[in-house]
């Protein structure tokens, strides 16, 4: 065998052993317990619980474009940008809301209470209580942009549609994945509801 086919064995070894460490890391992360209500054909109707996010608005404009500086900030609270300098966990998903002025949150660790978190450094940053909601929901792969996220936005709306739903509720973008994930990446469109039969 020459070296180039080493050096091929060796890269495809070492990519295929960070997307397992990539996976379990992922599997490890917290995500929050929600209600499945109904499961549609194409999306599902959800109840999530309360829950405390740490929120940075993003402005105007599209997700590709703001959601770097957003993700940013945000996490640069939670690698202990904060009053205690405290480092506290990553949970999944990343939640980003789509409208004419954008946020970015990242859901707290459920260990934590309101007034056990610490005060972000950046004023940009805010940490509040998200009161119970109903979402529908629909899932996909890959590596989200700003087509696939309108895609899924149009689809959605058209199922609840055609189920009697309401779909003017506030919309989010939920990813789940950490950029370096290359495979079985989760994505979801959500639509908050105000009641449901």
């Amino acid at each position: 065998m020459n070296l180039t086919i080493y050096l091929t064995l060796g890269i495809l070894s070492l990519g295929i052993f960070s997307q397992v460490k990539t996976n379990k890391m992922v599997v490890d992360t917290e995500t929050p317990k929600y209600e499945l209500m109904k499961e549609y054909d194409k999306f599902e109707i959800r109840k999530y619980p309360k829950m405390i996010l740490a929120t940075t608005k993003m402005g105007k404009g599209s997700y590709s474009k703001n959601s770097s500086k957003g993700f940013r900030n945000v996490a640069s609270y939670i690698f202990g940008g904060n009053n205690e300098n405290k480092q506290i966990s990553m949970t999944s998903p990343v939640l980003s809301s789509i409208d004419d002025s954008m946020s970015m949150s990242f859901i707290m660790p459920s260990k934590y209470g309101l007034e056990e978190l610490p005060k972000p450094n950046n004023q940009n940053v805010e940490i509040k209580l998200q009161p119970e909601r109903l979402m529908a929901i629909i899932s996909f792969g890959g590596f989200a942009n700003d087509y696939d996220i309108k895609y899924y936005i149009s689809i959605l709306k058209n199922q609840m549609s055609l189920e009697g739903l309401s779909t003017s509720g506030k919309i989010y973008f939920q990813g789940y994945d950490p950029p370096f994930k290359l495979f079985n990446r989760t994505n979801e469109v959500a639509i908050e509801l105000s009641n449901y039969e």
